[in-house]
């Protein structure tokens, strides 16, 4: 072996003795990155400031005060008055009706203050086996619900089946509304027949605005009305005659 060559290789292997035998620094990380020889020489922790926490009061607006609704104050006269407390008497009313501009009858009302049952002339249909001919609505609820009632099961296989109807497309002003929104009323002093009753024209306003009707003599209902142009009848028109159960669905029938 070449003399020169065996010299490096103990040259080398000196040099990695020495290495080896040299002692390797041991180095500490601190929380915050720092390195140092010893972990005391760490600087101290500062404890992070505790949150407290923070209780937010509500809100509270406070609501305008609701002006009371003033009454509105009616005026009759004695006579007038007088006609109207028959009307007091009435608790539930049957009638076609008619609105102008002319249109002729199409259903029959059945009607308390409080719910209102409409028979159909022409059925809803929405297929063979699904249609309603008979409206219910609640009148203080303002809402609605039809069926199918015919008791011909061809016709109506399903006569508990309710349907989701438009109170505001069915619903009409009944007697009793039109009684109720008069704010002045007067004998005219005349009178007429109406499909054989006789009727007493008086002249009335609904918030000053001017109007003419007939009402039965004997119960004071409303049976023509004249008002901003259009007028109002209450056809084949009949008093008190209804059960409670004719305003409801009768199911299982």
């Amino acid at each position: 072996m070449n003399k020169g060559l065996i010299g490096i290789l103990c040259v080398m292997l000196a040099a990695l003795i020495i290495v080896g035998c040299v002692p390797v620094a041991r180095y500490y990380v601190c929380p915050d990155g720092k390195q140092v020889m010893k972990p005391e020489d760490c600087a101290p922790v500062q404890p992070e400031p505790e949150e407290k926490e923070v209780i937010t009061e509500p809100v509270v607006e406070e609501e305008e005060p609701v002006a009371p609704v003033e009454p509105v104050e009616k005026e009759f006269t004695e006579a007038t008055q007088n006609l109207f407390n028959k009307f007091d008497k009435v608790t539930s009313i049957k009638y076609s009706y008619v609105e102008s501009p002319a249109i002729l009858p199409e259903n029959i009302y059945y009607t308390s203050k409080d719910l209102m049952k409409i028979v159909l002339k022409t059925k809803v249909k929405f297929s063979d086996k699904e249609s309603y001919d008979t409206v219910y609505l609640d009148l203080i609820q303002k809402k609605g619900e039809a069926y199918c009632e015919n008791r011909d099961r061809q016709t109506c296989p399903d006569r508990d089946k309710p349907y989701t109807i438009d109170y505001n497309k069915y619903f009409v002003e009944t007697p009793f509304d039109w009684m109720s929104k008069l704010t002045w009323a007067n004998l005219t002093g005349k009178s007429k027949t109406i499909e054989s009753r006789n009727a007493i024209e008086l002249s009335f306003e609904i918030n000053g605005e001017a109007g003419t009707m007939f009402v039965d003599s004997y119960f004071s209902t409303p049976l023509y009305i004249s008002f901003e142009g259009n007028t109002y009848e209450f056809r084949d028109i009949s008093m008190n005659e209804l059960q409670s159960t004719d305003l409801t669905h009768q199911f299982g029938q």
